[in-house]
């Protein structure tokens, strides 16, 4: 779920519990969407992968690849005419891939390719 659908999720449990006039609910959802609200600044990013090659997302499986400059590219559901980073560039640094990526894509996990050499 992305940021986008956590937060109407949110807000539709907000206004059924204003509804209910139901105060420690609507206190609780209020600050849930204030944290989620933060700027991405003030929340510690995941910690990058150290070892260049291929990692799935905790979600959904999504294939990502860390290259020998650092770089992030999406293996899976998209291509070159429709990358998934913010400005529809291929590849991303670690900030943009955390930004793009919902929280519960984390930790990303290390997939071996079985070729030997998966970097």
């Amino acid at each position: 779920m992305n940021i986008f659908q956590q937060r109407e999720k949110i807000i539709e449990d907000l206004i059924a519990a204003c509804k209910d006039h139901d105060e420690e609910k609507t206190n609780h959802l209020l600050n849930q969407l204030t944290e989620l609200d933060k700027p991405a600044e003030q929340k510690p990013l995941p910690e990058e992968p150290k070892e260049r090659g291929f990692y799935a997302t905790a979600n959904d499986g999504l294939l990502l690849l860390k290259d020998s400059d650092d770089d992030w590219s999406a293996r899976t559901r998209c291509d070159l005419a429709n990358p998934i980073w913010n400005g529809d560039r291929q590849y991303a640094k670690w900030p943009t891939v955390c930004e793009t990526l919902p929280p519960e894509a984390f930790p990303l996990k290390r997939v071996n390719t079985g070729d030997g050499n998966d970097d």
